[in-house]
């Protein structure tokens, strides 16, 4: 009896486990749509309506409420914190390829459709895709 009880409890954390995985860290600060630097929304827009294949030299950067990804790989939310006005903290799990590690990424929103991302001395700023059809373009 105690074994059953056992395997029944181990069993239901396992599956608390894999549930809390499966949830994603939502950063609201991002707001709805998908943003890319510079030409990535032109190059989203091709893909979107076949003119470009996704590949490797096509697919850019992207930022979405989720985190942020590249043909690569990308970062997911691991928390989130206010670090001032209109500046965002994030502590992120990253992958690119089978390297997996974890950064800490500085985002400050200039305004409503652009969002700098800053990680140690590295910056770029993303901008709203507005031409996107797909339900991620925010319009």
């Amino acid at each position: 009896m105690h074994n059953a009880l056992f395997a029944a409890a181990a069993l239901m954390l396992v599956s608390s486990a894999a549930r809390a995985e499966e949830r994603k860290l939502d950063a609201p600060f991002i707001g709805d749509g998908t943003y890319s630097p510079t030409t990535g929304c032109k190059k989203l827009e091709d893909i979107e309506a076949g003119k470009a294949a996704p590949n490797i030299s096509t697919y850019p950067l992207t930022l979405t409420r989720e985190g942020t990804r590249s043909w690569e790989g990308g970062c997911d939310f691991e928390s989130l914190g206010e670090a001032g006005p209109n500046v965002f903290e994030g502590k992120m799990q990253c992958s690119e390829g089978a390297e997996e590690y974890k950064q800490t990424v500085r985002f400050t929103r200039l305004d409503a459709d652009r969002i700098e991302v800053k990680s140690g001395t590295e910056a770029l700023v993303y901008e709203r895709c507005k031409g996107l059809k797909g339900k991620s373009s925010g319009d």
